[in-house]
């Protein structure tokens, strides 16, 4: 699904009008699709409404609300927030109010009536604020926004909850807290990122009567992750395949107290498909990871020219490469990531310490031949830009589209939400964006444990080397690693799930996708 901002969406309402539409119309549909949603989900006729409206378009869909609801015989309280509205769209919706029995009032006429107001509402519409809104509530608005906030009415927004800007997830201060949000033709980005997201309560996306055309038109940075993403990687496979069909995966992954992870992104590589695994490891942890993993081939690296020479012929036949997972951070092994990027002809997913090696030359990455996938939790994040992990989580939309533009790399930054992001054409200076970034749904917090990061890894590694392109394996990978964390969530609690049992659940997962 498209997530648009605030710029895209008043793109593609222009390019509706453009097509046939009016605003009007369109806001008419929006003002209905709010109070449909009222009469579906609650009984609205006798029952005290509240509805707060601006003076802008926002306003315009309340004046639609207001009357609707007053057609189906709710008692109705209209309140002027900010004074007459602006828009002409949205003076001729008031204008219909006149000749209704909508109590209609003014908060800079009546501040004192309109808290008990507040307080004895069954419902209040908020229609104040749309996803333009930018900066601070004013100050003569305060008060009835703390009110609002602890009535015991139902609060339904209008596209977003006054107070909060559309375009991050980010809270600048005083806002209202919603239990729904109707918010129209597509999501916003504050109804996907936190803490915006949370104000929002649940959010419904209610069509306003736009072509389904102009919306897959419609330009967009940010999309989020649906199924039917994953859908093609579960086409049937050929009878007349074998495992070289399925390429072959190198795996440079574990150190002397660190056999976990290779384990773990290596289960997790052979269950999403791999034809062949081979993994390059120290010898002194090969008996451990071998006695868990009996489907890979062995690579031993025990410091010598032979076993060097090894690791790289094993490049040269690979498909794809894993590098990182519990690598350690000596020299050796920083060496080993250089040429490793600076070499591969096929793409490489660098988590865990092979993001710590290049976050201390990070321009390497300018240099590989092949497409980077770089895995990074927030706080390797701050290491490869030399920020704070409070500075990451503030505003990891723009973290992420600020380092795909200057380096040219897929991005997935792991967290609530995780974000999966790659460069487009070279921008102008100071030009749009022209990469894209896709907003992971699925996942809860019974996956921050370590070795969830190996699991996903390994499966994005792992599709990589059957040829899915890099951008896919990458997006499809974090979707499938947080449905598999899902369903272990429901069945074993988030508190006792492992890592190990995200593996474990694949399987079934897959199964489903292909019936």
């Amino acid at each position: 699904m498209k997530i648009l901002d605030c710029e895209e969406t008043r793109a593609l309402e222009e390019r509706a009008v453009d097509y046939g539409a009016s605003y009007s119309e369109l806001m008419e549909t929006a003002g209905q699709a709010v109070v449909c949603f009222l009469r579906n989900r609650f009984e609205v006729e006798g029952r005290q409404i509240v509805v707060l409206c601006g003076k802008g378009n926002n306003g315009g869909d309340g004046f639609v609300i207001a009357y609707r609801l007053w057609d189906w015989n709710a008692k109705v309280t209209l309140v002027l927030m900010d004074g007459l509205p602006q828009t002409e769209i949205a003076r001729q919706m008031l204008a219909r109010i006149r000749n209704t029995q909508v109590r209609t009032l003014s908060l800079a006429d009546n501040e004192e009536a309109l808290e008990p107001l507040l307080l004895e509402a069954d419902f209040i519409v908020d229609a104040i604020y749309g996803i333009g809104f930018r900066g601070a509530v004013p100050e003569k608005m305060r008060q009835v926004f703390y009110t609002v906030n602890h009535s015991p009415a139902v609060v339904v927004a209008v596209d977003i909850p006054s107070g909060l800007s559309g375009d991050t997830g980010r809270i600048e201060g005083l806002h209202i807290q919603a239990h729904h949000t109707i918010t129209f033709s597509t999501l916003k980005p504050v109804h996907v990122f936190e803490p915006g997201k949370s104000a929002c309560g649940n959010v419904l996306v209610a069509s306003v009567g736009i072509d389904e055309q102009l919306l897959w038109k419609q330009p967009c940075m940010l999309e989020r992750t649906e199924s039917s993403f994953c859908a093609p990687l579960f086409v049937p496979r050929k009878a007349d395949t074998n495992k070289g069909s399925y390429g072959r995966l190198l795996s440079l992954c574990g150190q002397e107290g660190m056999a976990g992870a290779a384990v773990l992104s290596g289960k997790a590589a052979v269950r999403c498909g791999v034809g062949l695994m081979q993994i390059a490891l120290p010898r002194s942890i090969y008996p451990i990871v071998a006695a868990q993993l009996a489907e890979p081939i062995y690579t031993v690296l025990d410091d010598t020219p032979e076993s060097e020479d090894a690791l790289w012929q094993a490049l040269e036949q690979a498909s794809a490469c894993l590098v990182g997972c519990g690598l350690g951070q000596g020299s050796l092994a920083r060496q080993r990531v250089y040429r490793m990027v600076e070499k591969s002809k096929v793409p490489v997913v660098l988590d865990a310490d092979g993001i710590n090696a290049v976050a201390e030359n990070i321009d390497i990455v300018k240099t590989a031949k092949a497409p980077v996938i770089l895995t990074p939790h927030p706080g390797e994040m701050a290491r490869l830009l030399g920020i704070t992990v409070e500075e990451v989580q503030e505003n990891r939309l723009e973290v992420a589209r600020s380092f795909v533009q200057q380096y040219p790399v897929i991005l997935v930054l792991k967290g609530n939400q995780t974000l999966i992001a790659w460069p487009g054409k070279p921008a102008a200076q100071g030009g749009a964006f022209t990469g894209k970034i896709y907003c992971n749904p699925t996942g809860n917090a019974g996956m921050a444990k370590g070795g969830s990061g190996d699991v996903l890894a390994g499966m994005i590694a792992s599709l990589c080397a059957q040829g899915v392109s890099p951008e896919t394996a990458a997006v499809s990978g974090v979707y499938l690693h947080g449905m598999a964390g899902d369903r272990c969530a429901r069945r074993l609690s988030q508190r006792a799930m492992l890592p190990s049992d995200l593996v474990e659940e694949l399987p079934a997962l897959f199964a489903e996708f292909e019936r």
